[in-house]
């Protein structure tokens, strides 16, 4: 459990950290973008206070001092250089709604984000009942968050198993994980946090429709991508990074839709957008796209200014991971054999790797494995939501539409185009693309970018038409979001509440005015300080909730489950794992507070290699290097056949030597899970 001292300095932390980076990114966008008002302005504010906590966690991970005192520390020296840049602005009021029928419209369309945000409230609940399982969550997103958390630094490679080169992904939204853990001191926030980016993706899809008065139909389009199951099912609950990738990315479109070729709004957009890409690798195409499109668009007389205030910083937001990767393996992409740059020894699954485009001439992958995986992952309805992601970008290239328009429209088909070609999208060993459905999410940026740009098509102008288009997205959320599995037993009346509560602050946020005077900020400030004491006292009910059941054993959920428990009590100790049946969800390892240092025992080889161990002998030297205090080895995991287990030696080479003290095993479909305390060093000579 946490004390109650040290939720306090957590949560006081929590407050100078996040109110520090919103207070200067309100003083940024007041300087920058003080024209810019309502839902505009809190997403402008949104990135800079994004960029500001990221620059802020990436400089003091470089160096090692990704620590909680200079977090604090960082955030007020922030707070004190940008308010001495402040100038003094009339106060700008909310925007408020066009119309009656604009307003019932934008609240049509809110609603609708509030459903989906139910649904995904749903799983962050069942979450916090019992701490986060999905596969890459376990397998490293949460691990290299405790990694970042534990040691301070952010550069060096993390490896959690033998079958992929993970280690080289870009790790944006892990470092922000890493943030809550380093603040509170427990990931109390990472069940949650993608909530809140589900959140500030609708306030992005609405902002691609504000200016012509769509951000309701818009904020539905994006609706009916983000409540489908897979991305439900994926993102909810979970520290997948899919949805962080996608709101950068709507970020991006929307800031340039609403204010074209202004250059502060491309600094801010070239920052969303190379966010995007220094989070998630499937958001290259788009982001990409949309820096070629934007450049190449530019008025003309003006386009080598454009491309100087996008391009740097662009890659000074995107880089810094893939810099990283040059420094550490001599190439910024190790997955690709560029001509004169280093490759690391291929992965055990190098040849499974394939794309939906090596299956273009497949009959039995188009009419079988396709259909059966977009009917679970995208539910009944699925040809519709096909056909809007085709149809949408499409009818935005007619005539009767602007030059951005129709380049945010090219830009969401080649976002398209590119998940047919994206690595892995149909995964599996050859000719068997096990993997398609199961990475399914890969289509999400670019599903989502297209059915939040289809409202803008201008044949779909005009109020009738308008309506219609409303109407029809409307009910095809309905019939996506209405299935039983998406609302788990037990959940539902509290995920409607927060559904309800989304609702409430959003038309709030919308339509209501501010009052400017004294007393209406006075009263503005009282209920603020009442809403954070109430805060306060839940977050510190819920967590002592969430950190008495956090991986408590419980029947069912997993073979591992048994471990995971025993380790609830283990602190501050240094263990390791073998065999990628653990690597896979080596997680939960890292104890109640997130404090062992849990690492997976591999050879590490030239250029970023990591690769399994071939003798005792060599096993048992690595063992000894790691200065372990505990070991569970497991069996090797077939991705492609998760009931299939095969035998790793480890266990044997471990088992034989008296300085290894089992304390638990288990026996799994025939091979078994073991846990060993060592008791001194291995002899690598009586192997």
């Amino acid at each position: 459990m946490v004390s109650a001292s040290r939720y306090a300095l957590g949560f006081i932390s929590l407050l100078i950290v996040v109110g520090g980076m919103g207070a200067s990114a309100v003083t940024l966008r007041q300087r920058f973008f003080s024209t810019w008002t309502g839902a505009l302005a809190r997403l402008a504010e949104v990135l800079l206070g994004l960029s500001l906590l990221i620059a802020l966690s990436e400089l003091l991970g470089t160096v090692g001092l990704f620590r909680l005192g200079w977090l604090v520390a960082g955030s007020l020296a922030i707070v004190v250089v940008v308010g001495r840049s402040a100038a003094t602005h009339a106060r700008v009021r909310s925007e408020c709604g066009r119309g009656l029928v604009d307003r019932a419209a934008t609240a049509v369309g809110l609603t609708g984000a509030a459903a989906v945000t139910a649904t995904w409230a749903a799983q962050t609940l069942a979450s916090y009942d019992y701490g986060i399982r999905t596969f890459d969550s376990l397998w490293y997103h949460l691990p290299w968050a405790a990694w970042f958390a534990q040691t301070g630094h952010v550069t060096p490679l993390r490896f959690t198993d033998v079958e992929y080169l993970t280690p080289f992904y870009p790790a944006t939204s892990e470092l922000l994980h890493a943030v809550g853990l380093i603040l509170l001191g427990r990931d109390t926030l990472s069940p949650g946090l993608n909530l809140i980016w589900l959140g500030l993706t609708f306030l992005a899809a609405y902002c691609v429709g504000r200016p012509r008065g769509l951000g309701g139909a818009t904020a539905l389009g994006a609706a009916i991508a983000l409540g489908t199951p897979m991305m439900v099912f994926s993102q909810a609950g979970s520290a997948a990074n899919d949805i962080v990738g996608i709101f950068f990315l709507l970020a991006a479109v929307a800031i340039v839709l609403n204010a074209s070729y202004e250059r502060e709004a491309m600094v801010l957009a070239a920052l969303a957008a190379g966010f995007a890409i220094g989070t998630k690798l499937t958001l290259g195409a788009g982001a990409v796209a949309l820096t070629v499109g934007v450049i190449a668009t530019a008025p003309r007389g003006t386009r080598g200014r454009t491309a100087l205030w996008w391009l740097v910083p662009f890659v000074l937001a995107g880089g810094f991971w893939y810099v990283r990767n040059l420094i550490a393996v001599g190439n910024p992409l190790p997955w690709v054999n560029l001509p004169g740059l280093a490759v690391p020894v291929a992965p055990l699954q190098v040849h499974t790797g394939f794309s939906i485009a090596h299956y273009a001439g497949s009959g039995h992958f188009w009419t079988s494995v396709v259909p059966h995986a977009l009917l679970g992952g995208l539910g009944n309805w699925w040809p519709a939501l096909v056909a809007g992601a085709i149809g949408g970008p499409l009818l935005c290239l007619l005539p009767g539409a602007g030059r951005t328009q129709r380049m945010v429209a090219l830009v969401a088909l080649v976002a398209l185009v590119a998940y047919l070609v994206t690595p892995e999208s149909a995964a599996g060993p050859a000719g068997n693309p096990l993997g398609f459905a199961f990475n399914l999410r890969y289509a999400g940026p670019a599903l989502t970018l297209c059915l939040t740009v289809l409202p803008l098509a201008p044949v779909l102008d005009g109020a009738r038409m308008r309506w219609a288009t409303l109407v029809g997205l409307l009910v095809v959320l309905v019939a996506t979001i209405a299935q039983a599995r998406l609302w788990p037993p037990g959940y539902t009346l509290g995920a409607v509440l927060i559904g309800a509560v989304f609702l409430a602050f959003a038309l709030a946020s919308r339509f209501v005015r501010l009052p400017g005077k004294r007393a209406g900020v006075l009263a503005g400030a009282t209920a603020l300080a009442v809403a954070l004491l109430a805060v306060a006292a839940g977050g510190y009910i819920g967590q002592r909730h969430y950190l008495r059941v956090r991986y408590a054993y419980q029947p069912g959920i997993s073979s591992l489950a048994p471990t995971w428990d025993r380790f609830r009590r283990v602190r501050n100790a240094r263990v390791g794992i073998v065999g990628t049946f653990g690597g896979f969800f080596s997680y939960p390892l890292f104890g109640l507070d997130d404090s062992n240092h849990v690492e997976y025992i591999a050879h590490h080889g030239a250029h970023g290699s990591f690769t399994p161990i071939a003798s005792c002998r060599e096993w048992r030297t690595a063992v000894n290097a790691a200065d372990l205090e505990y070991l569970i080895t497991t069996p090797a995991r077939d991705p492609w056949n998760p009931r299939t287990l095969h035998p790793s030696p480890e266990g044997a080479w471990t088992r034989s030597d008296p300085a290894a003290h089992r304390i638990y095993s288990r026996t799994v479909t025939g091979q078994p899970i073991e846990v060993f305390q060592i008791r001194g060093p291995l002899n690598p000579a009586r192997c």
